[in-house]
This record gives structure tokens, C-alpha cells and sequence, in this order.
């Protein structure tokens, strides 16, 4: 599957899954550390529901 992302994208779809997949113990912070991105980033996918249109 070729995946077309703009220069600027800091995730990758299987990045995004593994952010609204994570246990909601562990803070935005948290996973903007590991994942080498902003808090507003982490707050973005985690709380994004998949969109089905």
C-alpha cells in the first residue's frame, strides 16, 4: 500500500493507531516523548474517532 503523506506529516496511519490505541493511564506528554511529537499532536489522533464516509 503506497501511503501519500505531505512533507509536514509527523505520523504515519500505524503511528496514529498505536496513539488511540494507547492505555489511557499514560499522559499526552507521555506519548509526545516517545513518539517525538507535540502534546497538541497526541491530543489530536487520540481523541480523533475514525471517520467512515
Amino acid at each position: 500500500m503506497d501511503i501519500k503523506l505531505h512533507k509536514q506529516a509527523a505520523t504515519t496511519p500505524k503511528i496514529r493507531a498505536e496513539i488511540q490505541a494507547a492505555p489511557a493511564h499514560i499522559s499526552d506528554s507521555e506519548l509526545a516523548h516517545q513518539f517525538i511529537v507535540t502534546d497538541s499532536t497526541i491530543r489530536r489522533w487520540r481523541y480523533r474517532v475514525a471517520w467512515c464516509g
